[in-house]
């Protein structure tokens, strides 16, 4: 089954979208999405909603789960551009030019699901089985006498903190991360 979502008229030339696909093509959608997720790019940051809408998409109108899915194809195509003027020097002017582009991703299965057909009499039976089933359960709690006598102790906590050189370790590697780099 083939997913599909597009995102047109997107501000951004698609040249500067075509590098990232050739990268993107072929794996899958969870791999993609967290390499994008911190792209400092634009382009990455659009094609991040483009394959998160894909997944949705997917998720939403065919119950496939996100694990299952992988980009089968991704284009980005020049959509209008717009023309606007720079004014230059001695009174003469430029044409500038402002870039669209569409963008559109197809996703596959990497594994194809099998679907069971139930039908419409058996889903009767099933669902009056499920209400059956719920009503017992709800007598059977009814009917036991409630239990307040017995006192839930909180569990110990410790009192101070693990110094495995593992845990300092991967602290140390996010401050290194998140360390501010300008030399101002």
């Amino acid at each position: 089954m083939e997913i599909k979502a597009k995102a047109k008229f997107v501000r951004i030339s698609p040249k500067k979208v075509k590098p990232l696909l050739r990268d993107i093509k072929g794996k899958k959608t969870t791999v993609v999405l967290e390499a994008l997720r911190y792209s400092p790019r634009k382009s990455g940051q659009l094609l991040y909603k483009l394959i998160a809408s894909a997944v949705a998409n997917a998720n939403n109108n065919y119950n496939l789960d996100k694990e299952n899915l992988k980009i089968k194809n991704i284009i980005a195509d020049s959509g209008p551009t717009f023309k606007r003027q720079w004014m230059r020097s001695h009174g003469s002017a430029d044409v500038r030019l402002k870039r669209t582009s569409h963008l559109s991703v197809v996703l596959e299965e990497v594994l194809p699901t099998l679907k069971k057909k139930v039908s419409s009499s058996q889903d009767k039976t099933k669902k009056s089985d499920l209400v059956d089933k719920t009503k017992e359960k709800i007598s059977d709690i009814s009917s036991k006498p409630a239990e307040s006598d017995k006192t839930i102790a909180a569990p110990a906590q410790p009192d101070s903190k693990p110094t495995d050189n593992k845990t300092i370790g991967k602290k140390l590697d996010i401050k290194k991360i998140f360390r501010r780099t300008s030399n101002k």
